[in-house]
This record gives C-alpha cells, sequence and structure tokens, in this order.
C-alpha cells in the first residue's frame, strides 16, 4: 500500500467487501472475548449505511452509522474496524470523522458507540476524537466489559463563502437558489465523502421565522433525515426565542401535517414575515397568491417530540419534501 489517504466511501450492508470485514472483526472480538459470544451483528437494523475504506483498492476498514429508534434523534456507530496491516495510519480517525460527516448529514443530533475494556486502541482513539463516556445503553447495560460513549453533531453552519456551494447544490434538487445566504437568512449546510449532503435554511422576523431550503442528496432519503433536520432547527430556532414557524409549500401537504404543520392563510405568513427576503421575492414576483402556506407552533417543539414520517410514505415523503420548499 503506497497511498497516504484512504478513500472512504458509502457501500451496500452485502458488499463482499463490508462482508469480509466484518468476518474479520468478529474473529479479532472473539480471540479478545473468549468467554463472551461476539453480538455484533446482532443489532443491525434496515437503516443502517455503511462506510468502506480503500487504499490502492485494497478493503483497509468499515464502520456503520445506524439511527436509534424514533423518537431517539441520535446514531449509533457500529462495526468499526481497521485491518492489523493498515493500524497507526490515521485510517481509523479518517473513518470516525467520515462516519460523522454522514450522521450529521442525515440529521443526527449525536452520535453513540459501544466498546469494551480489552479494546484500548478503540478507546484511545475515541477520547481523542471527543467522545465522552456515558451509562451503557442497551443492550448492554448488563454487560461489565462494556464502554458506552457519545459525541454531540452540531449540525454546520453555512458561511458567505459556502454561497456557491449551497446555490449548486439547491439548484441540483430542483429548487429556487433566490437570496442564499441574504441579509436576515441563516443556513445550514452538511457534507460527507460525496460533497453537500443537505441544507436547510431559516428567515426570521421578531419571534416568527419561515422555514426553506429543506434539501437532502437522493441518496440518503428515506430514512428521516428530513424530518430530524427540520426538527433540530425548529427546536434551536423556539430555543432563540422563536414562538411561530411558516413555509410556503404547494405540493406536499401531508408531509408537513406529519411534522406538525397546519395549513393557514397566504396572508397570515405574509404579514408575520413582511420582511423575509423570500416573502419580499415573492411580492416581487407577483407569485404569492399562488403559495400554500403552512404553520407550526413552536412552543411544542422540543428535540424529539414531532411525529415521524409513517412508514408506507417515509422515503417518498422525504424525497417529495426535499424537492418543494423554498421554490
Amino acid at each position: 500500500m503506497t497511498s497516504p489517504d484512504p478513500i472512504i466511501t458509502a457501500a451496500a450492508t452485502d458488499d463482499p467487501r463490508i462482508q469480509q470485514l466484518i468476518r474479520d472483526l468478529d474473529a479479532d472480538l472473539a480471540a479478545r472475548y473468549p468467554d463472551e459470544p461476539c453480538t455484533g451483528g446482532a443489532h443491525i437494523s434496515p437503516g443502517i449505511r455503511f462506510l468502506l475504506a480503500e487504499v490502492d483498492g485494497r478493503p483497509v476498514g468499515c464502520c456503520a452509522v445506524q439511527p436509534f429508534p424514533f423518537p431517539d434523534n441520535a446514531a449509533e456507530l457500529k462495526r468499526m474496524y481497521v485491518t492489523p496491516e493498515a493500524r497507526g495510519r490515521g485510517i481509523a480517525a479518517d473513518v470516525l470523522a467520515e462516519a460523522e460527516r454522514t450522521a450529521t448529514a442525515l440529521g443526527h443530533t449525536e452520535i453513540r458507540l459501544e466498546t469494551a475494556v480489552h479494546q484500548p486502541e478503540a478507546i484511545a482513539l475515541y477520547t481523542r476524537a471527543g467522545y465522552t463516556l456515558i451509562p451503557n445503553y442497551p443492550p448492554y447495560q448488563h454487560k461489565t466489559l462494556s464502554r458506552c460513549y457519545a459525541k454531540p453533531l452540531p449540525l454546520p453552519e453555512a458561511r458567505p463563502q459556502d454561497r456557491e456551494e449551497v446555490t449548486a447544490f439547491l439548484m441540483g434538487q430542483g429548487l429556487s437558489s433566490q437570496d442564499v445566504l441574504a441579509p436576515g437568512t441563516r443556513y445550514w449546510l452538511a457534507r460527507d465523502e460525496a460533497g453537500p449532503a443537505a441544507t436547510v435554511g431559516l428567515e426570521r422576523q421578531g419571534h416568527c421565522v419561515l422555514l426553506r431550503s429543506v434539501a437532502v442528496r437522493s441518496d440518503l432519503r428515506g430514512c428521516g433525515a428530513a424530518r430530524r433536520l427540520v426538527q433540530r432547527v425548529l427546536a434551536e430556532a423556539a430555543t432563540q426565542g422563536g414562538r411561530t414557524a411558516y413555509l410556503f409549500s404547494t405540493g406536499a401537504g401531508p408531509v408537513w401535517e406529519r411534522l406538525g404543520f397546519r395549513p393557514v392563510p397566504v396572508a397570515e405568513a405574509a404579514e408575520a414575515l413582511s420582511d423575509a427576503p423570500q416573502v419580499r421575492q415573492y411580492r416581487a414576483t407577483g407569485t404569492l397568491t399562488g403559495e400554500a402556506a403552512w404553520r407550526h407552533d413552536l412552543i411544542t417543539v422540543t428535540t424529539g417530540n414531532l411525529p415521524p414520517l409513517s412508514a408506507d410514505h417515509s422515503a417518498a415523503d422525504a424525497a417529495h419534501a426535499a424537492a418543494v420548499t423554498g421554490r
């Protein structure tokens, strides 16, 4: 292996390279804990997303990001492994950082993990990366050898120098880039190994906020990412004194209803946010009357009480929501 940096990409659960690395991981764990059967694959959910690290085309490591069941908005790091010959080169830190970016792009507010006492190198890696020890969570709460850790995942706020990147991403998702990062707006931009992954924007006037530009890249949809992004941004708005959230959307009513919004007259939203860039744009172009407005009272918003997208509609609704706000 001559390349100094690993190439980290998303991989399917049944990818033969991932499967071989998992077998190697299980063998490693069996050697470290001969009296405790490995259960690393016993708690894998359909929503898990694997990452594969390769150097010079050779698989050298993997990990996975798995959501905790709703209403918990955290993700769990699972199946973290680097081959013995590739250790000591910083590959594990690179894989871990990419897992955190992936979890952030999926809207998760925190990442947790379980390791154990006979993996001191893993504990050192997590500690260096900013993870703190927490009480063991299920199904590890009664395992005396297990150690659980957690790290918060802030949603990166877009900077003025990110304007072109945000603009290109929104246009690629079929959304308008008008007034992106204009005065009076805030945007968040999550990235992963494939580039821009998710955006959400807010415009504010007094105690009212306008939600716009909710976009999730197509390969990340269908797992609640849009719901989590909306939820965490509205929760932050509420903690900063926001009382009412509005949005304009003509084609995704069922989505917003499941997220706690209700339809209101367009005039109500336009009056409450008369100075918001999006409202001014609609007035200037004469398109305001053709819009549909939605409202959510933020006094009810916390970090975990917005309803999930239903199982029957999750993928379609998340994809639809990603293409209808902030047109």
